[in-house]
């Protein structure tokens, strides 16, 4: 499997022309992310490893595209991921499938509208206000970049960053603390040219209080602030509502593939 450099990007754009998503255009434009392909000259299709998750391109009944789901964790050093694939290429659900030693399982996702929102600012202050006595909503610094990435609910905030100088010079994001300790946030986890993919999380035993729709709340505004659009989808039914209550639509479930590092045992 051969890593793309920065120049040869541009080789691969036409195998993701049926995937809008943010973290692949983050990818395509040069901000963050890793391409692979297994050779340089007219690829058949191709993958982009973002953080947790791994976007196919191309034609699924390739050589191309079976050796690149086998030899994903070659490159990948995460334990799992969220294989993602254009809907005009259900053919792909099949091939990720049939990788047994991947151990695939069929996850749905809840897709919201990708397009530009004039988001309520009397509703965003209003979910901004509602943070309890005792929790503290502030904005991202060094420090909280920090607490994020010690513990695995919370490093997705920063983790397609590769520091916490490139994360404040290119990323922002809003937390929410109890007593010094990180237990909620919304951040941008990937940017790209106008815009960034929103990453939204509380820790357990924090849930249900308001605190995460509290951080996004604020993400907009401040996105509303840098004009720039920002992109939401829903792993679960907590987060879609979560995003139609700010202000998001819904356009329907599809389907993804969550793979597992194969055990040595």
């Amino acid at each position: 499997m051969i890593r793309l450099e920065k120049h040869e990007r541009s080789q691969i754009e036409p195998l993701f022309r049926g995937i809008e998503d943010s973290m692949v255009l983050s990818y395509l434009q040069g901000y963050m992310g890793d391409g692979y392909v297994n050779h340089l000259q007219n690829p058949s299709a191709a993958l982009i490893i973002s953080g947790e998750y791994s976007f196919f391109g191309g034609n699924p009944n390739s050589e191309d595209a079976l050796e690149l789901i086998k030899q994903l964790f070659s490159v990948n050093p995460s334990e799992c991921s969220v294989c993602i694939f254009p809907e005009e290429e259900p053919l792909w659900e099949q091939v990720l499938l049939s990788v047994k030693e991947n151990h695939p399982t069929l996850v749905p996702r809840f897709g919201i509208v990708q397009k530009d929102y004039c988001f309520d600012e009397k509703i965003l202050e209003k979910y901004m206000d509602s943070v309890p006595k005792g929790y503290d909503l502030i904005p991202f610094s060094k420090e909280i970049y920090h607490k994020a990435m010690m513990s695995d609910w919370s490093k997705e905030f920063c983790e397609t960053f590769q520091s916490a100088e490139e994360y404040l010079n290119r990323g922002f994001g809003f937390a929410v603390l109890k007593r010094g300790d990180l237990v909620s946030g919304a951040s941008t986890m990937t940017v790209y040219d106008g815009g960034i993919e929103v990453q939204v999380a509380t820790v357990e035993g924090e849930r249900g209080k308001g605190l995460a729709i509290a951080c996004a709340a604020a993400l907009l505004m401040e996105c509303k602030k840098r004009n720039l659009r920002p992109c939401w989808d829903a792993a679960n039914l907590a987060s879609k509502k979560m995003a139609l209550s700010l202000g998001y639509e819904y356009r329907g479930e599809y389907p993804t593939i969550h793979i597992q590092r194969a055990s040595n045992g």
